[in-house]
């Protein structure tokens, strides 16, 4: 990303999309040629390896923080702006595991006049905003908060100049309200310290917690190696009663838990440390107001 000058007193880049080795092949060799080789080399495996920490996990290259990950979920959250703004009845791009967060929001929305508040923890550049726009029905006013890197930080705002119900922040927020709704989807796998984070998320009060693409199960925690990004990076697997036990000794009952569609190859782990079906998990937590304080709402 290049700086071109600035509007309205911030900053404007310019993305210079580069041309990766792995893309010039794509472009050049014959897909039939490439079909031959996939086949000859075999099965792609995500994840690689089973280690007890993140430390243990060989890694290398810039992964999130690189501009071959970002530019293309800043094109991702562009192209759904673009069509959420255009469909005709139906919001068409809301499916499958995009559609929870709107329809957990569209119930919380029933209970309460006030603004719907949400903290998006990793929600890149803002794109689950976009599906929870188009899946709620009527008018209401939102407070949307995304926690990301600096990447998203910068080029967010300008992907929602003309939005005032979304915000970007590089740590915790201390906010003014309770929140209604924690969000996050596929990114405590990628927090080395994901107990603590959730007790820290916890401390906002929220009313409900919804995870989406959690990769959890019967299995012990385990680390691994992520393997389709931009370098390798550790990548934990949950032992499924973990997690719900740090959620409830913070105040938070489990009310739904589910499956996605997609299937992920895990052949190369042994049977016991794999995905159930090889699905990642979908659930909801709610705050057990008994016992909560919904008055705290910044994390200690």
């Amino acid at each position: 990303m290049r700086y071109v000058g600035s509007k309205d007193g911030g900053a404007c880049y310019e993305e210079l999309i580069p041309m990766t080795l792995k893309a010039l092949v794509k472009m050049l060799v014959p897909p039939i040629v490439l079909g031959l080789y996939r086949r000859i080399r075999g099965p792609f495996y995500i994840w690689d390896g089973i280690y007890t920490s993140f430390q243990d996990v060989p890694s290398f290259g810039a992964g999130f923080n690189s501009d071959d990950y970002a530019i293309p979920r800043l094109n991702d959250t562009r192209r759904a702006i673009q069509i959420a703004s255009n469909y005709r009845c139906v919001p068409t791009e809301l499916v499958e595991e995009d559609a929870l967060l709107p329809l957990v929001a569209s119930l919380v929305r029933r209970n309460t006049e006030d603004v719907l508040r949400i903290l998006d923890f990793g929600g890149g550049a803002g794109i689950s905003f976009v599906h929870l726009k188009s899946g709620l029905v009527g008018d209401m006013e939102l407070d949307y908060h995304v926690v990301e890197l600096e990447w998203a930080c910068r080029m967010g705002p300008q992907l929602f100049e003309n939005d005032h119900g979304i915000h970007f922040h590089r740590s915790l927020p201390e906010l003014m309200e309770p929140l209604d709704i924690v969000f996050m989807k596929g990114v405590l796998m990628s927090i080395e310290d994901y107990a603590g984070l959730l007790k820290r998320l916890c401390a906002y009060r929220a009313r409900y917690f919804v995870f989406v693409n959690l990769a959890a199960g019967l299995f012990r925690t385990f680390a691994s190696s992520q393997k389709n990004l931009p370098g390798v990076l550790p990548h934990w697997f949950f032992n499924f009663d973990e997690i719900v036990g740090i959620m409830t000794s913070q105040g938070y009952s489990l009310i739904f838990k589910g499956a996605l569609l997609e299937r992920y190859r895990q052949e190369n782990l042994p049977a016991a440390y794999r995905l159930d079906g090889g699905r990642a998990c979908t659930v909801l937590f709610e705050l057990q107001t008994a016992r909560g304080d919904r008055s705290k709402t910044s994390p200690s």
